[in-house]
C-alpha cells in the first residue's frame, strides 16, 4: 500500500513546508560557503609562479632577503671612533705553531723505529707466555 506524494501520518502540512524551507536554506549555504572559498582562492590562482630554473644564489638574490641599511644620522656620525682607530680583536684566535711536514727520509726511519718497537715488543711477550715460535719457511727465488 503505496502512498507516494501523500505526507506522512501524524505531520502537518505546515511541518511539511518548515522542512522544505530548511532544507532549501541549507543548500543555499552550502552554495554561498563554496563559492565564499573559490571567490577567496581565486588570487592564488593567478598568483606569479617561481622560476624553476637557475642556481640557488639566483633565488636567494631575486626574492631579496636582506634589508636596506638607511644612512647614518649626524650625531651618530659624529659620535663614532673613527674606523682607524678600532683595534679589532680576533674571535677564533690566533693560529697554533704547527710542526713542519716530516721529509720522507724522516718518515723511513720513523717506520724502521716502529717496526723495532713492534718486534721487540713480540720478543718480551712470546718470553713471557712461553711461546716458542715455528721455524719460517724457506723462501724461494720465486717469491713463493
Amino acid at each position: 500500500m503505496s502512498r507516494g506524494n501523500q505526507t506522512k501520518p501524524g505531520r502537518s502540512h505546515a511541518e511539511m513546508k518548515l522542512n522544505l524551507v530548511q532544507w532549501l536554506f541549507a543548500r543555499l549555504l552550502r552554495v554561498a560557503a563554496l563559492a565564499c572559498i573559490c571567490l577567496g582562492l581565486s588570487p592564488f590562482a593567478y598568483a606569479q609562479q617561481a622560476k624553476t630554473y637557475g642556481s640557488p644564489l639566483d633565488t636567494l638574490m631575486s626574492t631579496r632577503l636582506w634589508a636596506d641599511v638607511p644612512e647614518a644620522k649626524d650625531f651618530v656620525r659624529e659620535t663614532r671612533p673613527p674606523p682607524e682607530s678600532l683595534a679589532y680583536q680576533p674571535v677564533t684566535g690566533t693560529d697554533p705553531e704547527r710542526p713542519k711536514p716530516r721529509t720522507k727520509a724522516e718518515l723511513k726511519d720513523l717506520q724502521d723505529e716502529l717496526e723495532r718497537a713492534i718486534k721487540q715488543n713480540e720478543e718480551t711477550a712470546r718470553k713471557k707466555l712461553g711461546v716458542k715460535m715455528p721455524p719460517r719457511p724457506a723462501q724461494t727465488a720465486g717469491g713463493q
